[in-house]
């Protein structure tokens, strides 16, 4: 069996489900933007502990309301100079950093026999606010992959509060302390 797991940092603990996926606690940070804002997320990092190549089918964003809405995943593999880019201007994001990028729908996370490298293949998200006032949030990130001829699909909760305009009233946090994990993109 296949071992797909999702990680985001500040997880650094490990432990083995019966599934060829393993949930993490739920994490999040928030974002303040303007309207039409694009960013790319990079908080999701993926690993193959199986025996044989995995093939990522689908990649998509679970929103709670209408002000977001997803322009599409790459993958970085193990090309990049940093483990994880949380959150980067635009989508596809340009930064040498990162590596050359390949669309995450086809893209295969190679078989590491148990034991895969420590920065794994980061997923990449193009998001962008539809909304110009108010909260909005991605909950959860469902991956839809293949391994040795089975389709799988999981969903883990990793959510991305936005809040508009980028300059505004007080917003919510999901999780963690409120004075941490705050982001502010402006339209450029």
């Amino acid at each position: 069996m296949g071992w797909l797991r999702e990680a985001r940092l500040g997880h650094g603990r490990d432990s083995c489900q019966s599934r060829p996926s393993s949930l993490w606690p739920r994490s999040g940070r928030r974002v303040f933007a303007d309207q039409s804002a694009i960013f790319t997320d990079g908080w999701v990092l993926l690993y193959n502990f199986g025996d044989a190549p995995i093939t990522i089918i689908w990649v998509r964003s679970i929103f709670d309301g209408s002000g977001l809405r997803q322009l599409g995943a790459r993958s970085a593999g193990y090309g990049r100079k940093l483990a994880a880019e949380q959150t980067v201007d635009g989508f596809p994001p340009r930064k040498a950093s990162l590596g050359p990028l390949t669309a995450a729908e086809g893209y295969v996370l190679p078989a590491e026999e148990g034991r895969p490298r420590k920065k794994g293949h980061e997923l990449l998200i193009g998001i962008q606010l539809t909304q110009a006032t108010g909260r909005t949030a991605r909950s959860q990130v469902e991956i839809t992959y293949s391994y040795k001829g089975h389709t799988y699909a999981d969903r883990w909760v990793n959510t991305i509060p936005v809040c508009s305009p980028a300059v505004g009233p007080s917003c919510p946090q999901e999780y963690g302390p409120e004075s941490q994990q705050t982001l502010r993109h402006n339209r450029s």
